[in-house]
C-alpha cells in the first residue's frame, strides 16, 4: 500500500547540471535560464557529466521503500530512452513516475508541466490518502505546484533555481 508520495524535482535539487546551466538578463533585466545555452548542452556528451546532489540519497531510499510511491518531475526536455533516462537510470534509478517536458517542442512553462502531470497521476484512486512531499529549487515552482496538489513543500537551496 502507497502511503507516501516524494515528488522530485531534478536540476539543482538531486541532480548537478551547474556545468550546462548559466543564466541571463532578459529585456525587462528578469535574470532566467539561457535556455539556448542549456539546450545546446542538453546532450550525452553533457550529461554524463552531472553530478549527484546529497538528497539523491534520499531518492535512492525512498525508490527503496515500498510504502513510497517516487516521482520526478522536472522542466527538463525528454524524449524516452534519450540521454537524461539513461543518465538517471543508470545513476539513481528510473522512478514509479517521470514527468517532464515533450521535446523542445513543449514550451510551457516549469510549473504547467508539473502540475498538470502530477495532477493526473494524483488524481488516482490508489493515492488519495498518500502523504505528499515536493522537492523543489525554484520557489516559484515550489510554492505553485505544492499548493496545487496538496503537498508539503520542502525547499532544497541551490544555484541553478530559476
Amino acid at each position: 500500500m502507497i502511503k507516501k508520495i516524494h515528488i522530485y524535482d531534478l536540476d539543482g535539487t538531486v541532480i548537478d547540471s551547474s556545468h550546462r546551466y548559466r543564466t541571463i538578463k532578459d529585456a525587462n533585466g528578469n535574470t532566467r535560464i539561457d535556455l539556448k545555452y542549456w539546450r545546446d548542452h542538453d546532450n550525452e556528451n553533457f550529461i554524463k557529466y552531472d553530478t549527484l546532489l546529497p538528497l539523491a540519497e534520499n531518492y535512492k531510499k525512498d525508490l527503496a521503500d515500498p510504502e513510497c510511491y517516487v516521482i520526478i518531475a522536472t522542466a527538463r526536455a525528454c524524449y524516452k530512452n534519450d540521454a537524461n533516462y539513461e543518465y538517471i537510470k543508470a545513476t539513481i534509478g528510473l522512478p514509479n513516475h517521470f514527468i517532464h517536458r515533450n521535446g523542445l517542442e513543449d514550451v510551457r512553462k516549469g510549473s504547467e508541466i508539473k502540475i498538470k502531470g502530477l495532477r493526473k497521476i494524483l488524481s488516482l484512486k490508489q493515492f488519495r490518502n498518500a502523504a505528499k512531499v515536493f522537492f523543489e529549487d525554484n520557489i516559484d515552482y515550489l510554492i505553485n505546484v505544492a499548493y496545487a496538489i496538496n503537498a508539503d513543500p520542502i525547499y532544497v537551496k541551490s544555484n541553478q533555481g530559476f
